[in-house]
């Protein structure tokens, strides 16, 4: 899988100077967000907010994408679009 991290910050916020997060590190974070969104509300749909950052691995053979929202270094949401998954961290128990 390759990394990408797209950062949808302002121009001018040092959000832009943070390095993108290493393969293992995004896969970690997906992991966490999974288990701790186990027993949260889920929402129908998903905005991620404005200033956060979208960091996308994608497999080798392009099959699989692996997306994480952030905000200010907190992790928000985990998504495989191909396999309709997606996991909040509403923290807001069912």
């Amino acid at each position: 899988m390759h990394t990408q991290k797209v950062n949808t910050a302002a121009p001018e916020s040092a959000e832009q100077c943070k390095k993108p997060l290493s393969m293992s590190q995004l896969l970690d974070l997906f992991c966490y967000i999974m288990a701790c969104s186990q027993g949260q509300k889920q929402p129908a749909f998903f905005m991620p907010p404005q200033g956060g950052d979208l960091s996308v691995a994608v497999s080798e053979d392009g099959s699989q994408t692996v997306i994480v929202w952030t905000l200010d270094g907190w992790p928000l949401a985990a998504s495989v679009p191909e396999a309709n998954y997606l996991a909040v961290l509403s923290g807001i128990p069912e």
